[in-house]
């Protein structure tokens, strides 16, 4: 006896008109989402940077004190027993004849002396390094540059953090570099960028003046 299937169980008979309506209904939504969305804007999002902290140290104020010269010592004189002269050496008598004093010239009349004039040395007055946290108005960056990482350090796989503290000069550039800390072989790259760093002068009783600033430099790698 030959079996066959119920036609509610056999697949291949409702098959094509699956197949279609499936297609209409994929048809369908495509044509709505392009309704829905005629277009499609994609945003590009940049990585923020981050900020640059200038951390300012304190730093004692230097002055150099200048004593007035030492007096000069009297000269004492020293009693010696040594006899330069022998006892049996005798000095001649010497007859003086002051009757020949009237025969001589009158003597010149004294000539003053011009008076040399007087100079004055004035001692070249050492521009004055304030504090920082004395200044009325504190140096702001007005340019800043980003130190190259050191090839050695970026082969070697190496991070860290420097801060080199240079001197702002009355005219807002740095005039020289002092101490640097942080790990030595970022220390030439920190320093090259540094000093080419511009700030505002810093301001202490209405006028411009010298001080010292710390500036940190960091080295990632991204």
């Amino acid at each position: 006896m030959i079996r066959g299937k119920q036609p509610e169980a056999n697949l291949r008979l409702t098959y094509s008109r699956t197949l279609l309506a499936s297609f209409a209904v994929s048809v369908l939504l495509h044509g709505l989402l392009f309704a829905a969305f005629p277009e499609f804007r994609t945003k590009v999002s940049q990585k923020a940077e981050e900020p640059l902290i200038i951390q300012l140290e304190e730093i004692p104020e230097t002055r150099q004190e200048r004593r007035p010269p030492a007096p000069t010592r009297p000269v004492v004189p020293i009693a010696t027993e040594s006899r330069e002269v022998a006892d049996d050496v005798t000095i001649d008598n010497t007859d003086v004849d002051l009757s020949l004093l009237d025969e001589l010239p009158p003597p010149p009349p004294l000539v003053e002396e011009a008076a040399a004039p007087k100079t004055i040395e004035l001692e070249e007055e050492e521009e004055e390094i304030v504090e920082l946290w004395k200044v009325e108005k504190q140096p702001e960056v007005t340019k800043r540059v980003v130190p190259e990482y050191p090839e050695l350090a970026l082969k070697a796989n190496i991070t860290g953090k420097v801060f080199v503290t240079v001197l702002v000069n009355k005219e807002g550039k740095v005039e020289k570099v002092g101490k640097v800390t942080g790990p030595e072989v970022f220390h030439e790259a920190a320093i090259k960028a540094a000093l080419q760093w511009e700030f505002t002068p810093a301001i202490q009783n209405d006028r411009p003046v010298k001080v010292w600033v710390s500036l940190p430099f960091t080295f990632t790698l991204e």
